[in-house]
């Protein structure tokens, strides 16, 4: 009993300690001042690159919000890539073109799917300018997320910048508010990093990157893998809080369970390769970033698995001890904050631990699956309020 239990307290003490110092100290690094060069005028020409496979839902919309982005029409190239699209794809930006003459759109058309990374390269080799931004067709920036995000890449140290993401359905379901809760802390942390240095924790959203460091995009990891290979440039990857972007998030468990676990799959991989290129004295990305991310995606949900096996085992055994955990658990379940920050907790161990296990087997996920859910959503009346079409 004695060593169950001793053993139950050291893994509760891992499990929770490592992650909450890890926050704080990411939270307490946010908060300081940005050590850069920042030119407020800097306006590069800037090529946005959008992969689009059957996107007929959203890409009108997407052109229009491109549309409202505050930044000289004339220093702005797009260019969409089709990627096997086999609904309306193509008819929506062509009716969208003809009324909109003065945005520069090229159009790619591949007709086999090949996913987002190989089409971003694939665009890549007919982009132009300083700058290359992505976008995925069901995200929507704020009118003035170049001009906030930009600025920051006219430090020479700074190699690609990403920004924050907000849901447009916040308060769908329980599921879309753990994911809120989510974000909350994890751009806290982000930020942090970025502070100190950098974070590659990047997504489809928004993402800027200098021409100079940017060959292709990784096929491997997508757009944080992407990022990992700009720092090993020796170049630093930044989250800019105040640039932010939109996108609706699935309001089932099941879309949910299907976003995280691609997510997952992408960033554990990321931080094996961290872990071998640290024990070879390669890597650039400094070691108080990489050990604790590396700790909370690839070890922390082994010990998560031990500490419900172990729980369970002291409930079997002591039945009486249950009572103890109802009493712990009870203002933590009935508290809407608390509540939601606790099942966010145990659900992404679950899946971590799935794409852990995903990984061992040489099982790959599917780097750019779109999940339906997500389009079904979407609503212009969503865009409009937030002022982004």
């Amino acid at each position: 009993m004695s060593l169950i239990l001793a053993t139950w307290f050291f893994l509760c003490f891992v499990f929770l300690g490592v992650p909450s110092v890890y926050y704080l100290y990411m939270k307490k690094a946010a908060s300081r001042p940005w050590n850069l060069k920042i030119d407020e005028d800097y306006a590069p020409l800037v090529t946005v690159l959008i992969p689009a496979h059957n996107e007929e839902k959203s890409i009108r919309l997407k052109l229009e919000n491109l549309w409202k982005v505050k930044y000289p029409k004339e220093k702005i190239r797009v260019i969409l890539v089709n990627d096997g699209s086999t609904d309306k794809t193509l008819e929506e930006v062509n009716d969208f073109l003809n009324g909109h003459p003065g945005l520069s759109i090229k159009i790619l058309n591949k007709a086999e799917r090949d996913g987002k990374s190989k089409a971003l390269n694939f665009a890549l080799k007919h982009a132009t300018g300083d700058v290359i931004v992505v976008s995925d067709a069901d995200c929507f920036w704020s009118p003035d997320i170049l001009v906030k995000a930009l600025p920051y890449l006219s430090d020479p140290s700074v190699g690609a910048v990403t920004g924050l993401e907000e849901l447009l359905n916040p308060r769908q379901s329980w599921v879309t508010q753990t994911e809120t809760a989510y974000n909350s802390s994890v751009h806290k942390i982000r930020t942090g990093e970025s502070k100190i240095h950098s974070t590659i924790f990047f997504q489809g959203g928004f993402g800027a990157y200098k021409c100079m460091f940017l060959d292709e995009f990784d096929c491997d990891a997508d757009d944080s893998g992407t990022a990992l290979n700009i720092v090993q440039r020796k170049a630093r990857t930044l989250l800019i809080p105040e640039a932010t972007y939109f996108t609706t998030f699935p309001g089932t468990w099941k879309g949910k369970i299907t976003v995280k676990m691609r997510r997952a799959g992408q960033l554990i991989k990321i931080w094996f390769k961290c872990l071998k290129l640290s024990l070879k004295g390669k890597l650039v990305l400094p070691k108080k970033i990489c050990l604790p991310e590396a700790f909370l995606y690839v070890f922390n949900p082994i010990v998560f698995f031990l500490l419900v096996g172990t729980t369970s085992i002291l409930l079997s055994k002591h039945p009486i001890l249950f009572l103890g955990f109802s009493v712990v658990l009870s203002p933590i379940l009935l508290i809407e904050r608390t509540r939601t920050f606790f099942i966010e907790v145990v659900q992404d161990n679950f899946v971590l631990l799935g794409a852990l296990f995903a990984f061992v087997l040489n099982k790959e996920f599917s780097i750019w699956k779109t999940v339906e859910g997500s389009r079904t959503y979407l609503t212009k009346n969503m865009l409009e309020r937030e002022k982004l079409v």
